[in-house]
This record gives C-alpha cells, sequence and structure tokens, in this order.
C-alpha cells in the first residue's frame, strides 16, 4: 500500500514539530502540492523566472541561472529554502507573505534528509563541510572588540614537549592584532605574549615539525603547517581564543614548507617538497587547485591581504604570482639567483617583498611584474623578510643580524646580532617591535625605534614547576628592586623639592635686597635732610624760651606790685567812704570818697592787665618750651632712624653680592635634584613594570585553588624529544 499523503489543508494546519517527527517527505508526494500552491506560476512550465523551473524533480535538481536552489543535507545553503524561510534576499514568494511555517519546516526537513524524488529513491548526502570560517566580505584595518588572546584555562602551561636543547625557529609568526607570537617546535606550537616575552603554553601538532605558521588577518585563526620529511604533511588551522582545533587539509606525502590562509578564510594553500602548489578549500578540505609551474621545493607561499593574488616561491629561486580564486598565473617574478626564502606583501596589496639565499630584498610591483627596489640585506643569504602595516620592512639572514628598512631599502636600524644564523622576523602586533628567531633556538625582541632589546624568550621551556620556582624568586627580586627604586624615587623627588625651595629661597632673597636697599637708601637721604631741618630749628626755639623764661620775673613784680597798690587804695578808699558815711554833710570827704573809688577802680584795671600779660607770658613759654622739647625730641628720634636707615643699607650692601652669589649653586643643585628625578621615576617604572610582568607569570603558573570537591586528575607526562632532524628551508651550510 502506498504512503498515505498529507493534503495541503491538512500541512498548513500541522506544526512544524509534528512534520518533523511525523514522517520522512518526498519531492512527488509532499514538496511538489507546496510549490504548486506558491511557486510553478512563476517557476513553472509557462513562466521561468530566473531561469528556474520547480514543476519536476529534475527541472528543481537543475536549477537556475544562478546555480543549483537545492543542497542536499544542508538546507542553509539552499536557496529553495533560504528564501521562502525569507533568511535571504529576494525572499519568495515576492511580494507575497512568507508561506505558512509548516510548509517552510516541510521544505527544511525534505532537504535535510537528503530531497528524496519518491519512496523508492535512494538518497546520495554529499559530504557535509567540517566548518564554515569564511567571511563574507575581507576588511581592512582593526576588527571590532579585543583582540584575540587565548582564553583563561585553555592552554596548558607545560610546553607539550621537551628536548635536549632549543631546536630552530623554522617557524614565526606574529598575530596582527593582538599581542600574541607563535613559534613552531617538535610537535607543538609555543605561544609567548608579545610585549613581555613571556611563555603562555603550547598548542598540539601532531604531525610532526612545524615548518610554517600564519594568523589570519584579523587574528582570530593560527595556521601551523608541517609534518614528517618524506612522509606527510598536514595544515592545521586553530581558533586563537578556545585554542581548538578548527579544520586540518592536506594529501601531502612531504611535510609542508609553507602554508597561507586567504584574506576571507576560504582558503589554504600549501607549497612542499613535491614543487607543487596545492590550494584547498577550509571548508570541506577538498582539493580546488594544483600549480604545477615550480621546478624545485616550494619554500614560500602567502596570499595578498585583499585576497585576490597569491604568491608562491621555490628553492630555485623561482616565484610566481596567481590568481588566488582560478589559480591562474598573473605574473612571473624573475630576477634572484637563488632559493627564496620568503614572501611578503604589503598591506595595499600592490606590492611584493621576497627574500633569498644570493643576499638580496626585492620588491615587486604588481602593475607588471617588474622588481622596482633590489638591495644587498644579508651576506650569505637573507632568510625572512616581513612588512610592517605602515610600510617598513624587517629582514634577518646568515649574518646574524636583523635589519629594519624603510619602503625605499634605506636601512633604519640594524638590531644587536644573533650568535647563529638569523632565521625568521616579524612585527608585532603594534608594530612598535621587531621579533626574530635564529638556528639555535633564541628568540628576541627589540624596539627598533632605539634598537633596545625588550625580551629574549626561551624556546624549550622549562615543566611549570621549574618555571614556577624560577618566577617565585625573580617575583621576590622584582619586589625588592620595586621598594628599593620607589624609595629612591621618593628621596629623588624631596631632594628636589629641597633644592627647589633652596633656590626660589636664594632668588627671593635677591629679590628682597634688590627691592629693598633703595628703600632705605631713599630712607637715609630723607632722614638726614630732616635731621639737618631739625638741627636748624633747635637754637631759634631755644632762644625764644629762654627769653620768655627772662621776662617772667618783671612781669611777676609788675603784677605784685599793682596788687600790693590796688588792696592800699582799697582799704584807702573805704576809710574815705566810712568818714564821708559819717559826715553826710561834708561835701569834702564825698568828693574825695568819689576820687578814692576812681583810683580803686583804676588800680584794678592795672592789676587785672598785669595779671593777663603775666598769664600770657605763662602761656607762651609753655608753647615755647613744648616747641623746643618737640624739635630736641625729633632731632634724637631722627638721629637713631637715620642710624637705623644707615646700618640697614651697609647690611644690605654688604649682603647683596653674597645673595646673588648663592643664585647659581642653588640653581645647579636644582637642576641636577630635578634631573635626577626623572631616571629614578624611570627606574621606579620600570622596576613597576617588571614587578608587573614578573607577577603576571606567577599568577599564570600558580596552580588554581582547588574546587569544593576536589577531582584528582594527573596531568600527562611530558615527552621529550631529540633534536630537530627535518631539513628545514634555509639549510644550513
Amino acid at each position: 500500500m502506498p504512503r498515505p499523503t498529507l493534503t495541503l489543508l491538512t500541512l498548513a494546519a500541522l506544526p512544524a514539530a509534528v512534520l518533523a517527527d511525523a514522517k520522512n517527505p518526498t519531492y512527488d508526494a509532499d514538496v511538489l502540492p507546496v510549490l504548486k500552491q506558491h511557486c510553478v506560476s512563476c517557476h513553472g512550465p509557462d513562466k521561468q523566472r530566473g531561469g528556474l523551473k520547480v514543476d519536476t524533480y529534475a527541472n528543481l535538481k537543475l536549477g537556475g541561472s544562478s546555480g543549483e536552489v537545492v543542497t542536499p543535507g544542508n538546507p542553509d545553503k539552499s536557496r529553495l529554502y533560504t528564501m521562502t524561510a525569507h533568511k535571504e534576499e529576494p525572499v519568495m514568494p515576492p511580494s507575497k507573505q512568507k508561506i505558512p511555517d509548516a510548509q517552510i519546516e516541510l521544505l527544511r526537513v525534505w532537504i535535510d534528509q537528503g530531497g528524496k524524488e519518491n519512496a523508492g529513491s535512494k538518497v546520495v548526502m554529499p559530504d557535509k563541510p567540517k566548518v564554515d570560517i569564511g567571511l563574507k566580505a575581507v576588511s581592512k584595518g582593526k576588527p571590532d572588540g579585543p583582540p584575540p588572546m587565548p582564553q583563561a584555562g585553555k592552554l596548558k602551561p607545560d610546553p607539550l614537549a621537551r628536548t635536549r636543547r632549543p631546536g630552530a625557529v623554522l617557524a614565526l609568526a606574529a598575530s596582527p592584532w593582538a599581542p600574541l607570537v607563535a613559534v613552531g617546535g617538535q610537535r607543538q606550537i609555543l605561544l609567548y605574549h608579545a610585549d613581555t616575552g613571556d611563555f603562555l603554553g603550547a598548542l598540539p601538532f601532531e604531525h610532526g615539525q612545524i615548518n610554517s605558521l600564519k594568523f589570519s588577518r584579523n587574528s582570530k585563526l593560527l595556521l601551523a603547517a608541517g609534518g614528517r620529511g618524506g612522509a606527510s604533511g598536514k595544515a592545521v588551522l586553530f581558533n586563537v581564543e578556545t585554542c581548538e582545533k578548527v579544520t586540518e587539509v592536506g594529501i601531502e606525502t612531504d611535510a609542508i614548507l609553507a602554508a597561507d590562509l586567504s584574506a576571507d578564510q576560504t582558503m589554504i594553500a600549501v607549497g612542499s617538497p613535491s614543487k607543487l602548489v596545492r590550494i584547498y578549500s577550509t571548508a570541506d578540505g577538498k582539493l580546488l587547485h594544483e600549480i604545477k609551474k615550480h621546478t624545485d621545493w616550494v619554500t614560500a607561499v602567502e596570499f595578498s591581504p585583499d585576497g585576490v593574488l597569491l604568491a608562491t616561491a621555490d628553492r630555485n629561486g623561482g616565484a610566481f604570482v596567481w590568481e588566488a580564486a582560478t589559480a591562474r598565473e598573473f605574473h612571473t617574478l624573475r630576477g634572484h639567483t637563488a632559493m627564496i626564502t620568503d614572501l611578503s606583501w604589503r598591506a595595499d596589496s600592490n606590492t611584493l617583498a621576497t627574500a633569498s639565499e644570493d643576499g638580496t630584498v626585492k620588491l615587486w610591483e604588481m602593475d607588471n611584474g617588474t622588481a622596482f627596489k633590489s638591495w644587498a640585506a644579508h651576506p650569505g643569504g637573507a632568510a625572512s623578510v616581513r612588512y610592517s602595516r605602515d610600510g617598513r620592512v624587517a629582514s634577518t639572514g646568515r649574518d646574524k643580524v636583523t635589519k629594519v628598512w624603510d619602503g625605499n631599502g634605506g636601512l633604519q636600524k640594524q638590531l644587536e646580532p644573533f650568535t647563529d644564523l638569523g632565521l625568521k622576523v616579524a612585527f608585532t602586533h603594534d608594530d612598535q617591535r621587531v621579533i626574530a628567531g635564529d638556528w639555535g633556538g633564541t628568540l628576541k625582541t627589540w624596539t627598533p625605534a632605539d634598537a633596545k632589546v625588550m625580551a629574549v624568550a626561551d624556546t624549550n621551556p622549562l615543566p611549570v614547576g621549574e618555571r614556577l620556582k624560577a618566577a617565585e624568586a625573580a617575583f621576590a627580586a622584582a619586589d625588592a628592586k620595586l621598594k628599593q627604586s620607589q624609595g629612591a624615587f621618593n628621596d629623588a623627588n624631596g631632594k628636589n623639592a629641597a633644592a627647589q625651595k633652596a633656590f626660589a629661597d636664594a632668588n627671593a632673597l635677591v629679590a628682597k635686597i634688590a627691592a629693598e636697599l633703595p628703600q632705605f637708601q631713599k630712607a637715609v637721604t630723607d632722614q638726614t635732610n630732616a635731621l639737618n631741618a631739625a638741627k636748624a630749628a633747635v637754637p631759634p626755639l631755644k632762644a625764644e624760651m629762654d627769653k620768655l623764661t627772662a621776662a617772667g620775673p618783671m612781669l611777676t613784680m609788675t603784677e605784685q606790685a599793682k596788687q600790693v597798690a590796688a588792696a592800699a587804695l582799697t582799704k584807702a578808699a573805704a576809710e574815705i567812704q566810712d568818714a564821708a558815711t559819717k559826715a553826710p554833710n561834708n561835701p569834702m570827704l564825698a568828693e574825695q570818697a568819689k576820687k578814692a573809688a576812681e583810683m580803686v577802680k583804676a588800680a584794678q584795671a592795672e592789676l587785672d592787665a598785669a595779671k593777663k600779660a603775666n598769664a600770657d607770658h605763662a602761656a607762651a613759654l609753655k608753647a615755647a618750651t613744648d616747641k623746643y622739647t618737640a624739635a630736641v625730641k625729633a632731632q634724637t628720634e631722627l638721629t637713631t632712624a637715620l642710624a637705623a636707615s644707615q646700618a640697614k643699607v651697609m647690611e644690605l650692601t654688604a649682603a647683596q653680592p653674597k645673595a646673588t652669589a648663592a643664585v647659581a649653586p642653588a640653581k645647579a643643585a636644582a637642576e641636577a635634584a630635578a634631573a635626577a628625578v626623572a631616571p629614578a621615576k624611570a627606574a621606579a617604572e620600570a622596576a613597576l613594570a617588571e614587578f608587573t610582568r614578573v607577577k603576571g607569570v606567577l599568577d599564570r603558573l600558580k596552580p588554581p585553588p582547588p574546587p569544593a570537591q576536589p577531582v584528582s586528575t594527573p596531568a600527562p607526562p611530558s615527552a621529550t624529544l631529540p633534536p630537530a632532524t627535518q631539513i628545514p628551508p634555509p639549510s644550513k651550510k
């Protein structure tokens, strides 16, 4: 009995979950009714918009002018589903409401189950992509968000393997946006902090020796490639934050020597001793292109920053540029006479730098593929070259010297040499540091502005226990140094404050003397003139006082005489009046009494005049005496003040040259004290930075606190590997 078919009405009424669980839909029984209801009018026998017909299973499988619309097993890659579900433009049906969710779910389930034609059809499911890390667009500049760094706990602090001695730095990459540096080793990638040089942890690479490392352009992914010589090669892509493997590609029968990830993260190109360049898909690992142009080992591979071009080079000095999408040849770069060891694109993708064992670095422009600059960079051979974002070039080579050049090949800085051949070089995330490694396993970081060595990393790190002990000792030393340098800085600050005050006081004293000396000199002049005037005023005042004093006795005698006379006359007049009163009929006595009264009146008037003259004289004498006394006092005070002013003038005059002479040494002492503050501060800041760095290392190495219910999980033993035996490029002569 044939399987029952749901009608369109019941299909629209059923929930999506029921549809998905209840049946295994087929085109003929379930999908075609939906297509007839909503799609065939525009994509059927009479009309085929976009070249698409859906009226038969065969027509639907053919797709339209834009390609297939059904990818069996992958609804999200099938436009029949994504457009009807309104997940992709243009939505279908156009200018109408979205079809019922139950019908959309039916289409999804049908495609997910392989898209069978009918109940008797056999489903052939294509291989699903392993990952989908492709970018919709290649963006320039710093990506949004914090720079990707390994998340806490994702890296084991122990190295995954430790050799008897450090291996040559055959692979080195610096994250373009995060303070992270990757170094290749045997079966592991060593990760370091770019600013401090501290070892952060390791990622496993079970395929053998790592010969190539590259970060993605957005710094979120890390590509490691290598393998076992003459046996196998793999390229493995890691998520930087989670430290998990994203995908791996490669069907190589020899170790991969060079690899790169395209800017849109859809392709990985690898080169090996097979003389072939292979380009793989990151989605499913399939081989997309195979380039057979090279005549010797492929030693360098790199996509352009915009993702348009791919540059490759070989051990015979051959270099080529290809169209990344098609692998068609774009340019042949002729000029090197020995193995090309490295490639690096300028940020604008218009210029390619190459380094060669012939000792030169060449810059190639992409308009016609010619070298517009070439210079002898490293006698004996240039091993590595890298562009910075601002157009500078860093290189290292067999002369053991790492160098920084301007964009035209002009030498800017020659950095401290290695003790062995330089192999790899890179600019760190901020372009403020250059990091390079040599054959002996030394990894150094410099600041090219001053050619100062900032860090020397250990490319054969000790187990965490030993590093923890070293970190604890370093922390104690850093703590002591911080306290000492902080004390020295505080002492320098205190001395500087005291010296600055002394200098200010010396200047203030000179200014005070300069301001006061003229004032006291003027006071001396004014007081001298006033004293002379006071001295001149004293004699006439004394003469006047003496004169009034001499006249005083005569006035007193006159007053006394007038008083006696007045008293006598008064008495006589009284007696005559008494007699006249007693003899009222005696006209002579009356006349005598009248005259006597007039004489008394006259005598009294003379007495009053004498008293007034005496009083006026006394007042005048007092005034003259007061003036004289005041003049004498003023003379005395002026004499005292003049002496004080003269003494002050002498004091200031004597002090002025001494105060002036004291300014210069006070200034010199202040300048010396101020100059001592900056190095003391720099030392304190350096000590603080070292303290912070060492504390960070210590915190990372310290075991985490035990959980509430401890679980015993023994750590795997570290493997001890012999030194590298693979033959890396370049060979050491």
